[in-house]
């Protein structure tokens, strides 16, 4: 593969700073007719890169062209307008709409007294979903399509603003080997069609496969821009981690990892764990008043670690043993019986109950202890939350405020402190800290340590590597749904556990 023609889009000298730190800096990207990835770590700075193109956010520093001219968007609307879209990482779809309604969302087709004409509509969605060869029904609900086609949904409304660049946040991270390839196909499609793509990814296959040209981030700096064909695995893994002499000991933070000693017991014990096309007979265990961290990249497999013990995923095979004994939970309300929780990484969806006060969120798994003959006993109902809010360190200590006016780290402080309350033995933290701010991240991992010294097992289970690893004792790296390294914090760097990950 080899790109050609003139720049499409050059992005020259951008800087820009988040509380005084370089979340780039001085970067100069340019994108021809090709498929160019952006590879890095987590805080690398594509992201940020991409959002700014996309008018997203504002450089402090640096100018932007498109087709040699100087531009400047100040909103996402503005740069599709100019004929750049991107499909985000997270789906922006409605489920209980149509296929239609979701493509074209404002821009129907109507009729001469502004009705919409449903019939030309579906017509013209039928049309962009053409341009991918896609056979989807436009009358389907969104809901009802597998998650792939969901995605090439996505990608078939991006291209209906006929861009000329289009930019890929992570596609393919929730979908499987399969789906993956059907999307690799469709993306070269795109690009034989003269639009010029951006591909953001951690998979390093993908990024060997596709790749026109690779450009590595690390710290907010451009390290290099090669060829695709210039590069294998161990070259990239080097660039966009450092090489092991740059990873030095000294790096690593006294912040309170133990060698918890198996004598203490085994709380959890996993064999052979599989789940279609995601994961791998996976075996691990978890010691008593350990912190178990299990990290990988998006679509490694390990938020269904999460799902399989707490009963929301149950159709994998294996073997879960609880303290010696077999366990098998069939719907979460059986795992929480057995003395398990679980935090899910979508908080507002699955976590907090929006309308309902600080408290009434605090009390939810401890509503036996609080109804005495059909009636609330407010007594205890008090004493069970000032006692966790103090626990939590909750700001406002205020339990009658509605939740949703929280923070987001409070928020999380709050979901937490349910399955304190309920004397788990295990708590299962699915990326603790999304969403929330930098100065909230440390006092969540500071009450995720003296849960452990209160008896609690930990799973904590995030692609945030450096966060990880400053609060496992043991960290279990996960590639392609299998496990494939175990890393000790007190005596590694977190970038160890990233390039395993991402070989």
């Amino acid at each position: 593969m080899e790109a050609v023609n003139e720049p499409v889009v050059v992005l020259q000298n951008i800087s820009k700073k988040f509380g005084g730190i370089f979340a780039l800096n001085q970067v100069t990207f340019d994108l021809r007719n090709e498929i160019h990835s952006i590879v890095g770590h987590n805080g690398a700075g594509k992201s940020t890169l991409v959002r700014i193109l996309m008018g997203a956010i504002q450089p402090d520093d640096g100018e932007i062209y498109l087709n040699g001219s100087p531009v400047s968007f100040d909103s996402p609307r503005e740069a599709q307008e100019n004929r750049i879209s991107m499909v985000w990482q997270e789906l922006s779809n409605f489920p209980n709409l149509t296929v239609t309604e979701n493509l074209l969302m404002q821009r129907f087709v109507t009729k001469a007294n502004g009705a919409i004409n449903w019939k030309a509509s579906h017509d013209l969605c039928k049309q962009f979903l053409q341009r991918l060869s896609l056979d989807i029904d436009p009358k389907s609900m969104m809901g009802k399509l597998s998650l792939a086609q969901q995605q090439l949904v996505e990608f078939s409304k991006a291209l209906s603003y006929d861009p000329v660049v289009l930019i890929l946040d992570e596609p393919t991270s929730a979908l499987s080997f399969r789906e993956q390839e059907i999307l690799y196909e469709k993306i070269i499609k795109i690009k034989s069609q003269g639009v010029a793509v951006v591909f953001i990814s951690h998979k390093l296959d993908e990024i060997m496969t596709l790749s026109d040209r690779v450009t590595v981030l690390r710290d907010g700096q451009k390290i290099f821009t090669k060829m695709g064909n210039e590069l294998d695995k161990d070259s990239l893994v080097e660039a966009i981690v450092g090489k092991p002499s740059e990873r030095k000991k000294e790096k690593i933070r006294n912040t309170g990892q133990r060698d918890v000693d198996s004598n203490t017991g085994l709380i959890l014990e996993v064999k052979n764990l599989s789940l279609e096309r995601r994961l791998e007979k996976v075996s691990f265990s978890l010691n008593k008043g350990e912190i178990l961290g299990i990290t990988g990249v998006s679509g490694s497999g390990i938020s269904d670690i999460g799902k399989i013990l707490f009963g929301i995923e149950q159709d994998y095979t294996g073997e879960i043993s609880l303290e010696g004994h077999p366990y098998e939970s069939l719907t979460p309300q059986d795992a929480v019986k057995q003395g398990l929780g679980y935090v899910p990484k979508d908080r507002k969806e699955e976590g907090i109950i929006p309308g309902m006060t600080v408290g009434d969120n605090i009390v939810l798994s401890t509503l036996k202890q609080i109804y005495m003959t059909g009636f609330v006993n407010n007594r205890i109902r008090d004493e069970v939350i000032y006692r966790i809010m103090d626990i939590i360190d909750l700001k406002p200590r205020n339990p009658e405020i509605a939740i949703s006016s929280l923070s987001g780290g409070n928020q999380q402080k709050v979901v937490m402190a349910r399955w304190i309350s309920k004397k788990t033995r295990v708590l299962i933290l699915d990326e603790p800290t999304r969403g929330v701010d930098v100065g909230a991240i440390g006092k969540i991992y500071s009450l995720i340590r003296d849960l452990t010294h209160q008896g609690v097992s930990v799973i904590v289970i995030s692609s945030e590597f450096e966060e990880v690893h400053s609060v496992a004792d043991r960290m279990l790296v996960f590639n392609k749904g299998k496990i494939v390294g175990e890393i000790k914090p007190a005596s590694s760097v977190w970038e160890d556990a990233f390039a395993l990950a991402i070989k």
